[in-house]
């Protein structure tokens, strides 16, 4: 049996992103390929169709671990196909997309062509894969090849490097400042294979491969993240400022003014003079310095 013709065309393959590495779980990302098909010959190519058999499986030859995907091009339609149609499928197990002009014969000169396959899962065993190409394609529409012409692409995939430390980010609060009892929600982008902990006041919150927390915060209140990638753990912060703190104690040492109404729930040690511009409300009485209480009008 004779070997196939080689393709009329030229192709080029980069993954996105690149390098191409193998799955690692449920947290990764969507890959596609880029194909780029260009005409290096002198003459116009009129192209029919171009079909791609991607291998599909867990072998290190295998590079999707599923049929799926979708496929563009500009000008063209890019689909997946089945076994069984009139087209020719290599046996086995595959994801074949076909790639036909939207114009009939249509003519790849100088411009080329940019086939997109996206939101492809890549299979678990680093490995080359070699994607298999037909083209129908002639530099003379009155005649027609009676089978596709032939070639391969290879593309590695590589062991999975370990998760970077700048894999998270953007850790915020939903609001940079609240009310004394508000609740502030933390969000942030990372991983989902992480553990995540929410440090603050103390204590540390483990919220798990969880992207989000929750609390109601009385005071200025400085938040950490932490995380471990390899052997050591990372962190990082974020601020949420209360217009209206609560606090549990406080000792000003120089001069405090207030301008509005003073609600003083406790006793007050007065040492020297105090001064108000409003009404001073108190539930206890202010103590002279030699202990007496004080009564009638504070001024």
């Amino acid at each position: 049996m004779s070997e196939p013709d080689a393709p009329l065309l030229d192709y080029a393959i980069i993954s996105e992103p690149f390098p191409l590495y193998v799955t690692t779980g449920t947290d990764d990302p969507a890959t596609a390929l880029h194909l780029v098909v260009s005409n290096g010959g002198g003459e116009t190519v009129y192209c029919r169709e171009i079909v791609f058999s991607l291998p599909e499986g867990d072998l290190a030859q295998s590079l999707v671990e599923a049929d799926a995907g979708d496929g563009q091009a500009p000008d063209w339609t890019v689909a997946r196909i089945e076994p069984g149609t009139q087209t020719i499928l290599p046996p086995g197990d595959y994801a074949h997309f076909v790639a036909t002009p939207n114009k009939a014969d249509a003519p790849v000169d100088v411009s080329g062509i940019t086939i997109t396959l996206a939101n492809l899962k890549i299979s678990s065993r680093p490995g080359t894969a070699r994607i298999e190409i037909r083209e129908v394609a002639t530099t003379n529409t009155d005649q027609w090849p009676t089978s596709p012409r032939f070639t391969k692409l290879a593309l590695t995939k590589f062991p999975a490097p370990k998760i970077p430390a700048m894999a998270v980010s953007d850790f915020r609060s939903d609001h940079v400042e609240v009310a004394a009892g508000d609740t502030v929600t933390l969000k942030w982008n990372g991983p989902s294979t992480l553990d995540y902990t929410v440090l603050y006041g103390g204590a540390s919150y483990p919220v798990d491969k969880n992207h989000e927390y929750s609390t109601k915060i009385d005071r200025d209140t400085t938040f950490q993240l932490s995380y471990v990638t390899g052997d050591t753990t990372h962190y990082l912060t974020t601020t949420v400022t209360v217009k209206n703190p609560k606090l549990t104690g406080l000792e000003v040492d120089g001069t405090a003014t207030v301008v509005g109404t003073l609600e003083i729930r406790g006793n007050a040690d007065v040492t020297g003079t105090v001064q108000a511009t409003e009404d001073i409300t108190t539930q206890q009485h202010f103590l002279d310095p030699e202990g007496t209480p004080l009564r009638g009008e504070l001024k």
